[in-house]
């Protein structure tokens, strides 16, 4: 169980850094299943994805994208084949999805990244029960002054309260990606441990 907090400069900046993470991931595993739910988010992590991968070349052949943003055409040219990207919705029972959908002996059917933002609202748009628990990591994007509150209530409360975000925190593995407007919503001893550490 572990929320990691990594703070950088500016939305480009975190933006380039989970691209980095994503694209180090279908590298590292070819036969990756990873769920994308960036439409709340403002950081250009898609651009810089496709970026990334342009300089080094991913082989797509055996990757799964669940796609809850219906971004199909952007994973087709990162050059995903059309029949592994799935269009899932916000309750979809991933594990399930998988297993009845995907799961081969290569990839054993295992859910191994959701990348996801949330809201000003505080709405992460993907289940954290049906969605989230299932994957190895989570890694959340959030940037902006206009979220800060946002991750003042995910740093602060510690699950079982109406603010369902705060139940990632009994995810074994959590990386939260902010840039520094965002992490104003943290504690200042806290903010600056991150930084330091991090960026």
């Amino acid at each position: 169980m572990a929320m990691n907090f990594k703070i950088f400069e500016n939305e480009q900046v975190v933006a380039e850094y989970a691209a980095d993470i994503l694209r180090k991931q279908f590298n590292n595993n070819p036969t990756t299943i990873a769920g994308v739910h960036l439409s709340s988010e403002n950081a250009p992590v898609l651009d810089e994805l496709k970026k990334n991968v342009d300089k080094h070349a991913v082989d797509f052949s055996q990757i799964n994208i669940l796609d809850y943003d219906n971004n199909k055409s952007y994973f087709e040219a990162l050059g995903v084949p059309s029949g592994q990207i799935y269009n899932v919705s916000f309750g979809e029972d991933t594990e399930s999805f998988i297993n009845d959908k995907i799961k081969t002996k290569e990839n054993k059917g295992k859910l191994i990244t959701q990348v996801l933002s949330i809201d000003t609202n505080g709405k992460l748009n993907v289940s954290v029960n049906q969605g989230l628990f299932s994957s190895r990591e989570v890694i959340l994007v959030i940037t902006g002054s206009d979220k800060k509150e946002v991750v003042h209530k995910l740093y602060e409360e510690n699950g079982k309260t109406s603010f369902e975000p705060s139940d990632l925190k009994a995810h074994r593995m959590v990386n939260v990606i902010l840039d520094e407007a965002a992490a104003e919503g943290l504690p200042e001893d806290v903010r600056h441990y991150f930084t330091a550490r991090f960026a």
